[in-house]
């Protein structure tokens, strides 16, 4: 019995010593082709929240395989919850693009300051087999009102190379639409700050 025991033992050692490695992602800003005017008086821009689709909301990587499929990457996690690295991301490349001080920082109280709030409902964003995301995102801006609903896709620009590409395309994704809604917060004729 005793060897018996050591042989079950021995075989799990081995079984968790051949378990692929871990891999942990985040999303990174995205460049910002140059900063845009607001009008005058504005009140500071603060992304108040954003809501992600239920399957998104794991740490694991999830791909869509085709319109009814869904795959979890286990080995491929997300190094904090998805909504909450989505939200700071999303804050800094709209700050990238509107002018200094036109974004408020999402994590801080508006203790009696005014704000524009804005919400950014999230009802796909996926990579698929070919790392090629896409996003659609409703989003709405309080006072004054504003709303959009945006469709973007993304694609690594170094290709795919496994599902570790597709946080960079996400993070590309991320990126447009905040060059979309930053155009429509500037107004119309948008104006790049010189």
């Amino acid at each position: 019995m005793k060897l018996f025991g050591v042989a079950v033992a021995g075989t799990m050692l081995v079984a968790c010593a051949s378990s692929p490695p871990m891999h942990y992602y985040t999303l990174t800003e995205a460049p910002a082709p140059s900063r845009l005017t607001i009008p005058e008086g504005q009140p500071p821009l603060r992304l108040d929240r954003v809501t992600i689709p239920t399957e998104l909301d794991r740490s694991q990587i999830v791909r869509r395989l085709d319109s009814t499929q869904l795959q979890i990457m286990e080995n491929d996690r997300w190094a904090a919850p998805l909504d909450e690295t989505i939200r700071r991301i999303l804050s800094n490349d709209l700050a990238a693009r509107l002018p200094t001080g036109a974004v408020a920082n999402p994590n801080e109280p508006s203790v009696g300051e005014k704000r524009q709030l804005l919400t950014v409902d999230f009802s796909e964003f996926y990579g698929d087999p070919g790392c090629t995301v896409t996003l659609r995102a409703s989003w709405v801006v309080k006072q004054p009102d504003l709303t959009g609903n945006e469709q973007v896709t993304a694609s690594p620009p170094g290709g795919c190379k496994g599902s570790g590409s597709i946080p960079e395309a996400m993070s590309l994704a991320l990126g447009k639409l905040s060059d979309l809604i930053a155009a429509a917060i500037s107004g119309p004729g948008v104006r790049r700050a010189q």
